[in-house]
């Protein structure tokens, strides 16, 4: 068990480092930002040195003062110091409640694994309604509105799965192993077709980077400055005109300037513009070089989705073994995903012996796991170094930070286990920027420890 006090002194600690970087960027020193905060000198030092804590007199002051917003001085709250946190069967079926629509009794609800580092909100979701047919229009199924988070959905059992894409509205019966994944605000909806099977899903909805500080920024700038931003997606010559037209307002660029400065027709850089046409692999290494981007810059997201959703039948996925020399120790089964969300993996994967090294399923995404069949697992991870181990059972779910490796192992037979990874807000930019980082500068900026200068000067020799 994390110790409560330890836990305390690392967030106290991870307050004063945002603190420190917020009056090191506004150029403030201690004398200054202490001033500006209506503090003293030794407040404030007691501040930064971890020893006292943060009130929100204090957040809406230096809100109010500088320009930055509260939230900016809030760390992130690590609910899982072990890298990995567990939620067992019984805590889920703890959690469990009815939700009623129509009058009558419709889903079971149970919470599983969910943690704060991530945008997860994964449920186990029980039909309780149950048809004879697989109409769209029956009058027992009951439509929600949609939502904002992306849902990947894991179809365990008989259920009808149903979604609307404008004024279409659409059934497609499901068995266990096929899957879903659909775009925000779709209205949607599940059903059982059997009473004597048990039907259930797994609604894994995860906000992706559609939520936190882009969601608040967008709904301070506005409608019309969101509608404005938004960007096609696809592999048209439209949606690749569209990313064109959009950089070249953002470097101040004209046609004739891009024109003189690739060699290209100015006419045939006005096509591009315009969505008449799409460069070529050559025109678009000229493209890039001349707005100084990358070229995967100038192509836009593409996207399979169809009417809104992407089906996975299970019966029809390739499967793999990892690895794929020498003892294989899973068997993997894709699941459904989109091309629209590159560092979001989904997957069904099979334990097939002991539980190999960890590093097999380290990756740089948010994991989330639930154990669907099968024997007792057992599971390892590794954490900054320190390895760590617990048995998971049917039902049990999970959540592994980002770096964390992980294994199952399975010594009494076959175990299935739906995995869901998704990106974060470290982008690719940032993972990019990391890796010029030393090994100290990682540290400051993980957690500011020291202002930007020092008073009593540095000469070029010191370290």
């Amino acid at each position: 068990m994390p110790n409560l006090a330890d836990e305390t002194t690392r967030y106290r600690l991870r307050v004063a480092g945002l603190l420190r970087a917020a009056a090191n960027d506004l150029k403030r020193d201690e004398v200054n930002a202490a001033a500006d905060l209506g503090l003293t000198l030794t407040e404030y030092r007691l501040l930064l040195a971890g020893q006292a804590d943060l009130s929100w007199e204090l957040i809406d002051r230096a809100a109010k003062v500088w320009p930055l917003n509260e939230r900016d001085l809030l760390p992130v709250r690590d609910d899982a110091p072990l890298g990995v946190l567990i939620v067992d069967v019984a805590e889920s079926a703890a959690s469990s409640r009815t939700l009623r629509r129509g009058g009558v009794d419709y889903y079971e609800y149970r919470d599983t694994a969910m943690s704060r580092l991530a945008t997860f909100r994964p449920e186990y979701i029980r039909m309780l309604a149950v048809v004879d047919d697989d109409d769209p229009a029956n009058s027992t199924v009951q439509w929600n509105d949609g939502h904002l988070l992306y849902q990947f959905t894991f179809f365990v059992g008989p259920v009808n799965y149903y979604y609307k894409s404008g004024d279409r509205a659409f059934c497609v019966p499901m068995e266990t192993g096929d899957s879903v994944w659909g775009v925000p605000y779709a209205p949607h909806s599940f059903t059982a077709r059997d009473r004597s099977q048990d039907a259930y899903i797994l609604a894994l909805t995860y906000g992706g980077q559609l939520v936190g500080d882009s969601q608040r920024e967008l709904s301070a700038l506005g409608v019309h400055a969101a509608g404005s931003i938004g960007l096609p997606t696809g592999q048209s010559s439209n949606a690749t005109g569209a990313v064109l037209r959009d950089l070249l307002r953002a470097r101040l660029l004209t046609v004739a300037e891009v024109a003189a400065s690739t060699g290209l027709a100015r006419a045939r850089v006005s096509d591009l513009c315009a969505g008449a046409a799409s460069p070529d692999p050559a025109e678009r290494a000229l493209l890039a070089a001349a707005t100084g981007v990358s070229e995967r810059d100038l192509m836009p997201r593409d996207t399979r989705v169809a009417d809104g959703v992407r089906i996975k039948r299970r019966a029809t996925a390739r499967q793999w073994t990892l690895p794929a020399a020498g003892a294989a120790a899973y068997r993997i089964c894709p699941l459904a995903g989109d091309p629209l969300h590159p560092d979001t993996t989904a997957a069904q994967i099979t334990v097939l012996g002991e539980a190999p090294d960890p590093d097999l399923l380290r990756t740089y995404q948010h994991t989330y796991f639930y154990v669907l069949d099968g024997a007792a697992a057992l599971l390892r991870w590794e954490a900054a170094g320190v390895g760590h181990s617990r048995l998971v059972r049917p039902g049990d779910s999970g959540y592994a930070k980002p770096g964390v490796g992980l294994s199952f192992g399975a010594a009494d037979g076959l175990v299935r286990i739906l995995l869901l990874r998704i990106g974060c807000a470290v982008t690719a930019e940032v993972r990019y920027a990391l890796s010029g980082f030393t090994d100290e500068h990682l540290r400051r900026y993980l957690c500011e420890d020291r202002q930007w200068y020092r008073p009593a000067g540095r000469s070029a020799n010191e370290t």
